[in-house]
């Protein structure tokens, strides 16, 4: 059976000898299909995603689902071929998935997670699966990428880390001769904007809910809160195939050990424990 890790390349008799297994972790890799920028595909978060879940594969013993590709983008769908679904729509699309694999005998939840507006949908998710005793965790690159190389710090949307893993994927992807460092607007001369969803203001943090055109023009963008990076004049051709090699395989490499403990974790369901007594 090759690559069988990979449930689309599974019999139902095979899937069923995977699941049966006492402890069964099931890895869903999920992106988006949005604009990045001028130079980057609009596949590259369920790319990356899909990546490192294949990777993952490899590397310990799981099952991974497709890819989900199409996330909540609605704030990127000024540009032409952004796809989006609202967040209800996806929460529950990923409980009723993980409804499925809980029946057939998942034990663990892996959600390797390429896009940020996932995020609020995934924990949703989370929280129906711990009622019913499931443990869930998610991962994301840019909260991972220091483990390879501490170095290697995303500075915003469709920056030089993007690109290499793009230029590890697929080197015909990326528009290396239009690419630039990207650029983002302030709200006004005292607001800084981080992300749609992020302003600063005289060091503290303010939420906005605006969309990535109020932001740039272009669609790619700085954003300051999304590491402890250092340095935001690193243009995207500063990316490399190998870097993104080294990127794909160490996150791959990380949670691999992850899975190992993850796999350790036992939940009761909520509705067996009952309210904590006073003590």
């Amino acid at each position: 059976m090759a690559k069988q890790y990979l449930l689309e390349r599974m019999t139902w008799p095979e899937a069923k000898e995977v699941f049966d297994r006492d402890t069964c972790v099931v890895v869903i890799p999920i992106g988006s299909t949005e604009q990045h920028g001028p130079h980057m595909p609009l596949g590259t978060d369920f790319l990356a995603a899909e990546a490192i879940a294949h990777r993952l594969g490899e590397r310990a013993d799981v099952i991974v689902t497709p890819t989900i590709p199409i996330g909540y983008a609605k704030y990127h769908t000024n540009f032409p071929g952004t796809l989006s679904v609202s967040e209800d729509t996806l929460t529950q699309s990923l409980v009723e998935i993980c409804t499925d694999l809980v029946n057939y005998g998942a034990t663990h939840i892996l959600f390797v997670n390429g896009h940020g507006g996932n995020a609020q949908s995934i924990r949703r998710c989370g929280e129906f699966l711990r009622d019913m005793g499931v443990p869930m965790a998610a991962a994301v690159y840019w909260q991972i990428i220091q483990t390879v190389n501490p170095d290697w710090l995303p500075i915003g949307h469709g920056d030089y880390v993007e690109t290499s893993l793009m230029l590890a994927i697929d080197e015909s992807l990326p528009r290396m001769d239009i690419a630039k460092i990207p650029q983002s607007k302030n709200l006004t001369a005292a607001i800084s904007l981080d992300t749609p969803h992020g302003a600063k203001f005289k060091g503290g943090f303010v939420f906005v809910n605006l969309a990535t055109v109020d932001l740039t023009e272009t669609g790619d963008m700085l954003e300051y809160g999304l590491t402890a990076a250092k340095d935001y004049s690193i243009p995207p051709t500063a990316g490399t195939k190998e870097m993104g090699e080294t990127i794909l395989n160490g996150i791959a490499d990380y949670l691999a050990e992850f899975v190992e403990e993850f796999r350790k974790v036992e939940l009761a369901p909520l509705d067996t424990l009952g309210p904590i007594a006073d003590s």
